[in-house]
């Protein structure tokens, strides 16, 4: 999985970061098992898989990959601004429209995802996203 990562140019995280280097081996070890229509898309899509997975709003992919046994508020462990949960990415998309958004927050809420962790209603009222911050206060973000 090391020469991937170096392939992938997540080389110096992957050896230096052990909570890096567990979630990648863990979001490609469940893309690498899924079935062969899904693994193509999954293998498409750079790492962190299910967050990218959420901002193409693939809700089969993200729902093969939650099956797979990655909790649906995994943080990527990049240590960039984008090592937050897939909610907050979704919640910071700019692409997907709030009732997208809103579908696949469902999944991912439904799945186990906090609706508190890693800011999402912050970020979603910062893109001012007026339905999905609602959406978000329903179910809980404070």
């Amino acid at each position: 999985m090391e020469a991937k990562a170096e392939a992938l140019g997540w080389g110096k995280a992957y050896a230096s970061n052990p909570d890096f280097k567990a979630i990648f081996d863990e979001m490609h070890e469940a893309v690498d098992g899924l079935p062969p229509l899904l693994l193509v898309r999954g293998q498409e899509l750079p790492f962190p898989q299910l967050h990218h997975a959420c901002l193409e709003a693939d809700l089969e992919l993200v729902t093969a990959l939650l099956d797979a046994g990655l909790a649906a508020d995994t943080y990527p462990c990049t240590e960039d601004e984008d090592d937050e949960p897939a909610l907050v990415w979704l919640a910071r998309d700019e692409l997907l429209s709030s009732d997208e958004k809103i579908i696949v927050a469902t999944l991912l809420l439904d799945r186990g995802a906090d609706v508190n962790e890693g800011g999402a209603l912050d970020h979603a009222k910062e893109a001012e996203e007026e339905s999905f911050v609602e959406f978000l206060v329903r179910r809980g973000a404070e």
